[in-house]
């Protein structure tokens, strides 16, 4: 009987010790969401052939993903954000057909954050440049998300030599306008509601965000707020402007903007478009600053056809 005893205790002590485990895991996930949901994304993407690895580019150790063969496609995410958030969902399709690197921009991701780095757009624009050096790419097509939009639009416009198509997605870069003014204090956030108004800005619809979510999210814009604080600061000085600074942009270019873009509103598409010889513009129904997300279906099918378009065929 003793022995029986024993045996019933084993099973329970087993039990009791995977509910605490599970409890520990939810414990945790309760704490650092953003963590448990982008180890998830990066873990996902590795089962589908997305390799994270590091490169040393110029004076910055840059964190990137890679997948594919083909001709080399290069993806920079915007302000505030990473490879991963931006570009996550469309790296390992895009890699059936072309050797895709999304780097994470220096302050960003899980690329190095230097305490002496400005994050201006000149900085940024030499960090892309110097990446697509370090890893081999040549010639490239390019696409950047709003703020990585102004970076990869000045990269095209310095250095023509290394972008053969390019893809804009609502941007960031031209001179304000009183009339359609940006609402760049949104994305500095210092409570809760704070949060949940930076998100209503960048989507159309934005996704239900339980409160857990939200503190994490809070708590990291304000650890790296001093980052955001650094690039609105050069941004607004002027200096680095798209307006009058694309002339040597002559490639075929694709701009895609969502017409309900509360951040960075659609009135500046058709001025950033008289900016390049050979661009088309597209303006998504129902979407707001990301594309991306809100409008996916619509966005995939501008972005693969003209990806796919032969070099020498012209934007319109």
């Amino acid at each position: 009987m003793r022995g029986a005893a024993i045996s019933l205790k084993a099973p329970r002590a087993g039990l009791v010790a995977v509910l605490a485990l599970l409890a520990a895991l939810l414990g945790f996930a309760y704490a650092r969401p953003l963590l448990v949901l982008e180890t998830s994304g990066e873990l996902a993407l590795r089962l589908r052939g997305v390799r994270s690895a590091y490169v040393q580019a110029g004076p910055y150790r840059l964190r990137y993903l890679e997948t594919g063969a083909g001709p080399p496609l290069v993806l920079v995410h915007g302000l505030g954000s990473n490879a991963i958030q931006d570009w996550g969902r469309l790296v390992a399709p895009l890699g059936r057909r072309y050797h895709v690197y999304a780097p994470d921009l220096p302050g960003f991701g899980r690329s190095e954050r230097p305490a002496s780095a400005d994050y201006s757009i000149p900085m940024q624009v030499e960090a892309v440049r110097s990446f697509m050096a370090a890893v081999g790419t040549g010639r490239a097509r390019v696409a950047g998300n709003s703020m990585g939009g102004w970076i990869v639009a000045r990269l095209a416009g310095e250095h023509p030599e290394l972008v053969e198509r390019l893809v804009l997605v609502a941007p960031a870069g031209m001179r304000p306008s009183d009339a359609a003014p940006i609402p760049a204090e949104a994305l500095l956030p210092h409570d809760e509601d704070g949060v949940r108004r930076l998100v209503a800005v960048v989507r159309h619809k934005p996704p239900p965000m339980p409160s857990f979510l939200v503190r994490d999210i809070l708590a990291r814009k304000l650890r790296e707020e001093w980052i955001i604080r650094r690039t609105l600061e050069s941004m607004r000085a002027g200096r680095d402007w798209l307006n009058g600074a694309l002339g040597r942009a002559e490639m075929p270019v694709l701009i895609i903007w969502g017409r309900q873009d509360r951040l960075i509103p659609v009135a500046y598409a058709a001025p950033l478009q008289a900016e390049l010889a050979h661009a088309r513009l597209e303006v998504l129904d129902g979407c707001g600053h990301v594309p991306q997300a809100d409008c996916p279906e619509a966005f995939d099918r501008e972005l693969t056809a003209f990806l796919a378009a032969d070099a020498s065929q012209p934007a319109r």
